[in-house]
């Protein structure tokens, strides 16, 4: 071996000082590998190794042999702009689109950067002309204005996105790129994606990530560290970031996105532009509707032909358009004379009257079809068209048969797909396939996407398809799905191939895939649509039901109960028993302790995660008052003891809830608190996710439970014991409990103090979830002195904060809940309310204790905008909270409250609300709560003279 490196480096010092290319190509091909391969890892081998691959390389690039080195070194830009520059000179541009989408990719993936400026610049030269500008824009004069008014709106008064609705081929398209030019012209950022079926869990999401950093990845340092861990969940470019705390959640992905938005723009406003909406998946659905809702500085805008009816995209628009949060335009036809002047615009050739007049019948307004019917007329009107799918056939009858054929297997791939795909489908040499898309470009069949390819229009994919017969199809599928899975495709997308063609059994695989990946990214709706089809093949498959089980769970369907029973029944018999732990536990999170118990009986789960649900039981059920006290505390015990040995830090969480309750239902919370605070002095880790798990049990200290002085009191020597054992957590919590205990108390000048340095106490430690209550609480303090808007801005920055964390369920109710309290009159509150209901569900943002904070507020918005149907739904979770949860004066006081909106709602008469908000004040005042008491006073001064329903809940 030393005498192959001996030869090797000669002849190589040798070639590189006479510099002839043939010299060092000889010299290059003496190059035998890496050396030492088997000794990868040995530090001593590293710098002969490091100069020996160098020297390599400089061979190859003294020889010219730029392919080869691409290979070896897929990072190398030089080497990538010669082989683009050579394929572009040689009029093979989607050759050379294909070195620059695989140079972007590893330098994506290797490095997480974008190419450089001189390669960018290439591939500008690449793609020049290959998207020619279609005609001016005609008509839409009307739309176009009230766009424009929506954005010119200041920024309170401006919508949250425009929804821009219309049948394939109507100008969407189009109009998204007025839209964007007239944001531009405002000064705006605008960030475009074009939706695709990629497979992909958050595949826009996704998208828009990498379009932001590609163009500013200096933004990742100005979003904060938790933020980049969500990103890099979604896209390497986001990489490298540290692990996730726990669990990801569908709001901290939300909340990531938005802090790169305002990164990336300033601050400024900014238009995120998303066309063929009506493609994207559940999970980007959810997140571009919150981003939505959040408003200005963000502008989201959606093109879309008509959801599938009751589709999250349906709901989901149907409510922010509703509510006003976002606006729609409907795009029309064109009328005649409007179409006409397209008509004559988009000819190639002078038309006759007769001939405009044909087209302008044919198209009845739809601008894409007046645009080919167009096109297809020759300058003697012989060859006119019946109909656009007669006119696309035309077009594509000016691309050969051969590359006709690669057209059609791309077709069948998918909507959009690169060179590499488009090469590894087809059946052809690789050189005639890059010929087809340089054809397919050129004819304008296709269209650059990135570094990729998409259809000019989705009616040209579909003419192509209709074109194959049936039989060929199912077969073309079943090849399109194994060479797809040997490209590492996503696994949804190969499933999607297997469906089609016929084959679900080899599809199963892809779909379990495809649903785990979802499960981990949160996106749960999207993983049981993965799994509909393998149980609908397989109705006993024991990983599909718990996988369905663990996303119903997650998503808070009351049917997770059921789920998992029945994926219990098909699981082996340690399995059954970890199934039916977590089914019993899902009862304790719906609110059903005493069935959650039965669950249990006979259940004997054997792995952590199964101890643990038992254990969470068994203490959520003495917590709730169903279970022995002393059970309770062991169960917790040993939840905590698990979590520890698990090294589980979002188990941690969970289970100093558990032990905060066993300890409270024992009478025992002071000493729990306090014990807790020594313990973890030494660990502040482990001390931040000890007392985040404590957040909403430790609310037992308020709400009239002892007197506020004596709280204060307690806070007070818990913040002192804190700096003198410097545990910087338990100083936090105790000066925030403070402020929280001043606020309930009504001293709103001392709680402003305490809760600002508690905020402030927090952010110096990372402490994001005592930051978000703690701003919270803030919130309600300038809600209190009338001062909305500024209440409003904080809470706002307080549900930034939460997204930040793996802690929702205890910080999502109360922040939705104040930001109901908030609104500024009924109708506004009972849309906080919708949006609530959409933002709070499952586990990983709502738990049992904390719920009391949204389930008060909505009852009463929903009671004040005349929604019985959901007045009665929040009041009955009320009283359940007050009276079997929470059991705490100022608690009974506020659904006494409830309770008097309720009768003002269902018109049981003045004295009878009189009576509930009198009861209320007075409960609130032996709370010592004077200022809830006061407004539950005024309230029953106006409801005795039939006023009550001009008064809010604040």
């Amino acid at each position: 071996m030393s005498v192959d490196v001996d030869r090797f480096e000669q002849l190589a010092q040798a070639a590189l000082a006479s510099g002839e290319p043939e010299a060092c190509a000889q010299a290059a091909d003496a190059y035998t590998g890496d050396l030492l391969p088997g000794s990868t890892y040995e530090a001593w081998a590293e710098p002969a190794r490091e100069r020996l691959h160098v020297r390599f390389m400089a061979l190859l690039r003294a020889s010219d042999q730029w392919e080869r080195l691409a290979r070896v070194e897929p990072t190398d830009e030089p080497a990538h702009r010669e082989l683009m520059a050579r394929e572009f000179a040689a009029g093979n541009r989607a050759a050379a689109v294909r070195w620059y989408a695989h140079l972007r990719e590893a330098l994506e993936r290797e490095l997480g950067v974008a190419p450089d400026r001189d390669t960018e610049a290439l591939y500008e030269q690449c793609v020049a002309g290959l998207q020619p500008a279609g005609p001016a824009t005609i008509g839409r004069a009307w739309v176009r204005a009230q766009a424009a008014a929506w954005l010119g709106m200041s920024a309170t008064e401006r919508p949250g996105g425009i929804v821009l609705r219309g049948p394939a081929g109507i100008g969407k398209t189009a109009f998204c790129r007025e839209l964007g030019a007239l944001a531009r012209e405002r000064g705006w950022q605008v960030v475009p994606v074009d939706a695709v079926q990629s497979g992909r869990a958050y595949a826009v999401i996704a998208a828009l990530t990498e379009r932001l950093l590609m163009a500013d990845r200096g933004a990742l340092d100005r979003i904060g560290a938790p933020a980049q861990s969500v990103l890099a969940q979604l896209s390497p470019l986001a990489a490298p970031a540290a692990a996730l705390a726990g669990p990801l959640g569908r709001h901290q992905v939300i909340g990531a996105l938005r802090r790169l938005l305002l990164a990336a723009s300033g601050g400024g406003d900014v238009m995120v532009l998303v066309d063929d909406a009506h493609l994207i998946d559940d999970a980007d659905v959810d997140v571009l509707m919150h981003l939505s809702s959040a408003g200005p500085p963000v502008f989201v805008v959606l093109a879309t032909r008509a959801p599938t009816l009751g589709s999250a995209l349906a709901r989901g628009v149907s409510r922010l358009v509703g509510s006003g949060v976002m606006q729609a335009l409907d795009l029309e036809p064109l009328d005649d004379d409007e179409a006409r002047r397209l008509v004559v615009q988009a000819a190639p050739y002078p038309l006759s009257e007769q001939n405009v007049s044909h087209i302008v019948g044919v198209a009845e307004g739809n601008p894409f079809a007046a645009i080919e019917l167009a096109r297809c007329a020759d300058s003697s009107g012989a060859r006119l068209p019946r109909n656009v799918a007669e006119a696309i056939l035309a077009r594509l009858c000016d691309v050969p048969d051969a590359a006709l054929v690669s057209l059609k297997w791309m077709a069948l791939a998918g909507d959009a797909f690169d060179a590499t795909t488009a090469a590894a489908l087809t059946p052809d040499a690789e050189a005639h396939v890059f010929a087809a898309l340089d054809l397919a470009l050129a004819a304008g069949v296709l269209v650059l996407a990135g570094t990729g390819y998409r259809f000019r229009h989705d009616l040209v994919r579909q003419v192509l398809i209709e074109q194959i017969p049936p039989h060929q199809r199912l077969k073309m599928h079943r090849q399109a799905a194994q060479r797809l899975s040997e490209l590492d495709a996503a696994p949804a997308l190969v499933a999607r191939h297997w469906l089609d063609g016929g084959n679900p059994r080899d599809a199963v695989p892809c779909l379990l895939a495809a649903a785990r990946d979802a499960v981990r990214l949160a996106a749960f709706s999207d993983a049981l649509r993965h799994l509909e089809p393998v149980l609908a093949f397989e109705a006993g498959h024991a990983e599909a039901l718990r996988l369905r089980a663990e996303a119903l769970d997650a998503m808070g369907d009351p049917a997770a109960v059921a789920a998992y029973r029945t994926a219990a029944l098909a699981a082996d018999e340690p399995m059954s028993h970890n199934l039916r732990a977590k089914g019993a536990l899902a009862l304790i999170k719906q609110g059903n302790p005493k069935g959650a118990l039965e669950e249990l009986v006979g259940v004997r789960p054997n792995s952590v995660d199964g101890r643990l649900c038992e254990a969470l039981t068994y203490s959520g059920a003495a917590a709730l008052g169903a279970a022995d006290p002393a059970m309770g505390t062991r169960k917790a015990a040993e939840a905590r003891r698990l979590a520890l040995q698990a090294g589980d830090v979002s188990a941690i969480v969970t289970a100093s809830w558990a032990q905060a309750a066993a300890a409270h239902a024992r009478g025992e919370l002071h000493q729990s608190v306090w014990a807790d605070l020594q313990d973890t002095r030494q660990l502040p880790h482990l001390a931040m996710r000890v007392f985040d798990g404590q957040l909403c049990i430790l609310q037992r200290f308020l709400y009239g439970a002892r007197p506020y002085p004596e709280v204060i009191a307690f806070a007070e020597r818990l913040a002192a014991e804190g700096i003198r054992i410097g545990a910087a957590r338990g100083h936090a919590f105790g000066v925030t409990l403070r402020g929280e205990a001043e606020l309930l108390a009504g001293d709103l000048t001392a709680a402003e103090e305490h809760l600002t340095l508690g905020a402030r106490l927090h952010h110096a430690i990372g402490g994001a979830t005592g930051e978000a209550f703690s701003m919270q609480r803030l919130a309600e303090v300038a809600m209190y002195r009338g001062q909305l808007d500024d209440a409003r801005a904080l809470i706002d920055e307080a549900l930034d904060l939460a997204r930040q964390t793996d802690i929702g369920f205890h910080l999502l109710d109360r922040i939705y809940g104040t930001r109901i309290r908030l609104a500024r009159n009924p109708t506004a509150a009972l849309h906080a309310l919708e949006d609530a209901r959409e933002a709070v569900r499952g586990p990983l943002e709502t738990c049992p204790g904390c719920r009391i904070t949204f389930a008060v507020p909505a009852a009463i918005a929903a009671a004040r905008a005349g929604r019985l149907d959901l007045a009665e739904e929040y009041t009955g979770q009320s009283a359940y909270l007050a009276d079997v949860v929470m059991r705490l004066p100022a608690w009974h006081a506020a659904h006494d409250e409830v309770l008097g909106h309720m009768a003002v709602a269902r018109g049981e008469g003045t004295h009878v609300a009189a009576s509930r908000f009198v009861e209320a004040a007075a409960r609130f005042r032996g709370a010592g709560h004077p200022i809830d008491a006061l407004r539950c006073e005024r309230l029953a001064v106006a409801s005795e003279s039939g006023e009550a329903e001009g008064f809010g809940a604040t």
